[in-house]
């Protein structure tokens, strides 16, 4: 209310001084040009924004930044309705027995201020210390600012208005970083860009976009940039004075300053030159350290694949056979293995992949300091084949991740840092569970209740061989909570599926219930959870455990159909990632650890494999294996005796030395964690083996995605809206 009172105020006083130059104006006491009522009426609608966003509660209450913010946004707009004046005076300090020798002189110096004005701007948001940052960071993110600012200035004959569009759009650029961050403690990241269809999609649902006080001192430090850009502008020539000679000249000097920017951009490695690195384990850290623009750019570079060194298909192909072979020598006699593979060749089993949506068991923190204990059905299971903890390489969001990790065995370790494969790469001809099913003879379908464009599934899931794809529309009348379709409805229509259908089938199910944010409100009351967490009560984090416990039980729902069902039936159930929160929970509470362990933690859920029927060569007594998602699929085929491939041998193999990975770090065989960092092994004889099989991994997966002579990266998009095959069901999505 106070930011609203007080943007109203500097509202009425802009609104005053425009009517004050307007009259002086028509009095013959001064002059007003459409370009100064442009100008004013721009700081204007910037304070008429706030006013309105602050007055539906969305703008947080503080006094000193509301009153910094429209002190400046008046101040502005007043500078601006009088900008002949102030041109008037400012070319009398470039006249010859003015204090400037040339205009362009106090010209380059309003642009360098607007360039440390507009660098405020985009970082004040999310990055509330800049003392924090390094020096040359930041002086490097300044000089990438000024030289696009500046060269826009000279291109445009120096005019201010685009140079000022640039420093408002920064702004907005790092108030988005703030609103990522604030809803998945990431930072914005290159592969972002790629799925900003699938970000639209779900950005209205459960986020609220509350400004802090910082946005509004960096929204200051904007408009400061952008009147500094018009001032710089109001120095331009008078037109008699132009001369075709300086028209070029500028024209060239600010080509050559944005040539050079494009040209340091894009020529020198951010990584390897400049020592600027995105370190997965800490991203948040990277970027406010580094700055915004040096990080983005840098992880940018990465989008392309890093290639292993000395790689050649030959090696590749080589280190497979060589993997592949001690799988099958290490089971040539093994009888449970052998026992395994006749049942799944006689019964062929209906094989259900269930990719819970942010599910993950919060009881590894001290059992949130509340007495929580977690999921209670899932963790009771006592009859699985398999299950454990899943080391996986997304956190807080990045859904597509996981399930890539999961459906082709590969590792985003071998990726760079902030890659989405299904946005980026072409996966055409890519190795997965779906196509090895339907070699197999099985029914394929995917289900996601949500956009089928969401993350490019439409597109991918065709490539990958699933021959249907249900998304939101065919889930139209399904139980919802949160404005989301249930995990049960999701369950149901699987059910439905095995009751249609009695061939056997893969069905792979991404479930959508317990999406972020957790600030709806929304649970009804009998199904909230309240906890204390030290005498505290977060609506956020009951929200969350709310919702796993609505999934445990829908997870105990059906469960209970499958163990009544008269046909074989395997699951496999697992998280995709962690919600957003727990990480300030893991730097409070647990301090005294390894930075592998610590933050390791943050990057794990749980998984289980169980099936309705007894499996031969299983005990089935939820033997534990903690693992990373990309193992996940071949231990699935594994266990339940189907037919391998050489690439998911070569993965069980590889797990001996290297047995969970993920983009944060690795696991040794003594169960010791290091980050993604360490190359060393320091003369540790199972960490140099872990080492090496990292390498071979990185090779292995080079070829399995990028062999010779392959496209890398995808020519099919997320498209508007799925097409709909007329001779099927309303609402059903048929990949042809």
């Amino acid at each position: 209310m106070v930011v609203t009172i007080i943007t109203c105020l500097g509202l009425a006083g802009t609104v005053t001084s425009a009517a004050l130059a307007v009259r002086r104006a028509r009095s013959g006491q001064g002059s007003i040009s459409p370009y100064a009522i442009a100008w004013g009426i721009a700081f204007a609608l910037l304070q008429a924004f706030i006013a309105i966003w602050s007055g539906i509660g969305l703008v947080q209450d503080d006094l000193l930044s509301a009153l910094v913010l429209n002190i400046i946004l008046t101040g502005c707009a007043t500078a601006a309705f009088n900008r002949e004046q102030l041109a008037s005076h400012l070319q009398s300090l470039t006249s010859p027995t003015g204090r400037f020798p040339h205009p362009l002189v106090l010209s380059i110096a309003f642009m360098l201020l607007a360039s440390t004005a507009a660098t405020l701007g985009l970082e004040l948001s999310s990055n509330h210390n800049l003392t924090w940052m390094y020096p040359l960071c930041l002086l490097l993110e300044f000089g990438l600012i000024a030289g696009v600012l500046t060269g826009l200035f000279l291109v445009l004959q120096r005019r201010g208005a685009a140079s000022a569009a640039l420093a408002l759009i920064l702004y907005i650029i790092g108030v988005a970083e703030y609103f990522v961050i604030t809803f998945k403690s990431m930072p914005i990241t290159p592969g972002d860009l790629s799925a900003l269809s699938t970000a639209a999609a779900v950005a209205g649902t459960g986020y609220t976009y509350t400004l802090s006080a910082f946005c509004l001192y960096a929204l200051a430090c904007a408009a400061i940039a952008m009147l500094l850009a018009m001032l710089a502008g109001t120095l331009r020539p008078a037109p008699e004075a132009r001369s075709r000679k300086g028209l070029i000249i500028n024209l060239v000097i600010g080509l050559l300053i944005i040539g050079g920017v494009g040209a340091h951009v894009t020529l020198i490695d951010y990584y390897h030159t400049l020592g600027i690195t995105i370190y997965t384990w800490r991203p948040l850290e990277s970027y406010y350290r580094q700055g915004f623009l040096p990080a983005f750019i840098s992880g940018a570079q990465t989008i392309n694949p890093p290639k292993p060194d000395d790689y050649s298909v030959d090696a590749a192909e080589a280190l497979i056979d060589e993997y592949a072979r001690a799988y099958d020598e290490q089971n040539a006699t093994n009888e449970n293995r052998a026992a395994a593979e006749a049942q799944f060749d006689e019964e062929k089993p209906t094989v259900i992949a269930i990719m819970n949506e942010t599910f993950a068991d919060l009881s590894i923190y001290q059992q949130m300091h509340a007495d929580y204990t977690g999921p209670e059905f899932f963790k009771s299971l006592s009859d699985c084949l398999q299950r454990g903890k899943l080391y996986v390489s997304a956190y807080g969001g990045g859904t597509a991740n996981t399930e890539y990790e999961f459906l082709t065995g590969n590792s985003m370790s071998n990726l760079g840092t902030g890659v989405y494969p299904y946005t980026i790469y072409n996966l055409m001809d890519a190795e997965n569970l779906a196509g090895q099913f339907k070699d197999l003879g099985y029914d394929t379908v995917a289900m996601h209740p949500n956009h089928a464009t969401n993350w490019n599934r439409e597109n991918v899931y065709e490539d990958f061989g699933f021959d249907d794809f249900l998304a939101i529309e065919d889930f139209q009348d399904a139980e919802t909570l949160r404005g989301m379709v249930t995990d049960r409805a999701t369950y149901d229509k699987i059910l439905e599926l095995l009751d249609t259908n009695n061939n056997p089938q893969f069905i792979f199910d991404v479930t959508m219930q317990n999406h972020s944010g957790y600030n709806t409100g929304l649970i009804p009351a009998d199904k909230r959870v309240e906890l204390s967490i030290d005498g505290m009560s977060d609506s956020e984090i009951n929200e969350y455990v709310s919702l796993i416990k609505e999934s445990d039980e829908a997870l105990r729902y059906f469960i209970r159909q499958l163990e009544r069902l008269d046909r074989k039936v395997v699951v496999v159930f697992f998280g995709d990632h962690q919600p957003f929160f727990p990480s300030r929970f893991n730097d409070l509470w647990f301090t005294d650890e390894d930075e592998a362990t610590h933050q390791e933690r943050l990057w794990q859920t749980d998984y289980l494999i169980w099936a309705n029927y007894d499996v031969a060569g299983n005990d089935q007594t939820s033997e534990t294996v903690d693992l990373s998602t990309n193992y996940l699929g071949s231990a699935l085929m594994n266990v339940i005796g189907a037919p391998l491939s050489d690439y998911q041998k070569s993965l069980i193999s590889l797990r001996e030395a290297l047995p969970a990975i993920n983009t944060t770090g690795f696991e040794d065989a003594d169960g010791r964690w290091y980050l993604s960092s360490v190359t060393d092994a320091g003369g540790n004889a199972t960490l140099e083996e872990a080492v090496q099989a990292r390498s071979d991994y990185a090779t292995m997966q080079y070829y399995e995605m990028f062999y010779d002579g392959k496209n890398i990266y995808t020519t099919r998009y997320q498209s508007a809206a799925n097409e709909t095959d007329p001779n099927l069901a309303p609402g059903t999505t048929k990949i042809q």
